[in-house]
Order: C-alpha cells, then structure tokens, then sequence
C-alpha cells in the first residue's frame, strides 16, 4: 500500500523538513557515515534515505519518536548501499573467475619473438618521442590518443580551454610526426633523407 505524502504545498514541505528533518542532519549523516566509511556510499546512502523518509512522511511525522525512526531509515539505507556494493563485486568475480578459465583454455596466441622485439622498438620510440613533447602537449595527446579523454575532460585537467587543448593535440601530433618519421622510414626500408 503506498503512503501518500501529507504536505499540501511545497511551502509545507519545506516548512516540515525544517521542523522534523533539518535539526538531525548531522545525526543522520553522522549514522550513515559509521555504517558505509566511503564518500560516495554515503552520499548514495542519503539519498535512499531521503527518498525513503518522503515517501513514508505520514508514518513518520505520525510516530511516537520520528528521530529514532529516521535514524533507522538511514542505517538501512546504508547497510542496503553496502549489500549492493557487494554483490556487484561478487557478481563482477564470477565473470573475471569466467574470463580467466575461458582464457587460460584458449592456446597462447602472441607475437613471435621477433615481431614482439619490433613491437618493443616501436613503443620504445613512440614513448620516447612523447616525452620530448612539452609537458602539456604530452599529456593532451596521451589523454586523448590513448585514454579516449573528450577535450573537455581534458581541459578540466590542464587547466585551460578546448580550444587549447585542440591546439596542443594537434601541435604535439604534428611534432610526433617530425620526430617519428625517420623511424616510420627504417621501418618501412626506406631511405631517410
């Protein structure tokens, strides 16, 4: 049987959440803290918790001790929070435990040796090269060519606009290119001139 919530406007609202919720905040965050121990649980633990205590308003405001029964919505929520947590941990397990006996059923399939040694040279000369770069370029294309980034996220960690971070990517790509052109040549057995 769903409750329906008792306040009539949204003045009410606030006017009871003032009254009955805001003066044990600290209590509530306090409770859920104890129980998770992490940021991010906590937070979602308040949020259960909160969903919870509007949705079952009347029962609340209705009970002989509203704080003790608000107090044990938050545990719940956060002991709900923890259950979850683990159980996508387990679950996640179950399928790396998978992958893991699929894979080690699987023949080993690498590069032979002497592929794997040019394969070696190659990431030598390419790392190499980027650390030549300016520190900004370096970490501009390594953020976008390697880790996918978008240029926003990338402009959030360097500290400066996309229009710059397209910049630095594309001059650092450039200077790559000017750096690792005689080695694309030995590669390819052509003469570097």
């Amino acid at each position: 049987m769903k409750e329906s919530v008792g306040v009539r406007t949204l003045q009410d609202a606030y006017a009871e959440y003032d009254r009955l919720i805001a003066p044990i905040e600290d209590k509530m965050i306090k409770a859920i803290w104890r129980v998770t121990r992490n940021g991010e649980d906590a937070e979602e633990a308040l949020r259960i918790a909160l969903a919870t205590i509007w949705r079952r308003w009347n029962r609340i405001a209705g009970h002989a001790n509203p704080e003790a029964l608000v107090i044990r919505i938050c545990l719940n929520a956060s002991h709900d929070v923890l259950r979850g947590k683990s159980r996508r941990r387990r679950h996640e397990a179950s399928i790396h435990a998978n992958d893991r006996a699929f894979l080690e059923s699987q023949p080993a399939a690498g590069p032979a040796p002497d592929e794997a040694a040019v394969l070696r040279e190659q990431e030598s000369a390419v790392l190499h090269a980027i650390s030549r770069l300016s520190h900004n370029q370096a970490a501009a294309v390594l953020m976008r060519l390697v880790q996918g980034r978008s240029y926003g996220d990338i402009a959030q960690a360097l500290g400066c606009k996309d229009a710059t971070v397209r910049k630095h990517i594309e001059r650092g790509r450039e200077r790559l290119r000017r750096m690792l052109e005689p080695f694309v040549a030995s590669c390819r057995g052509e003469a570097v001139l």
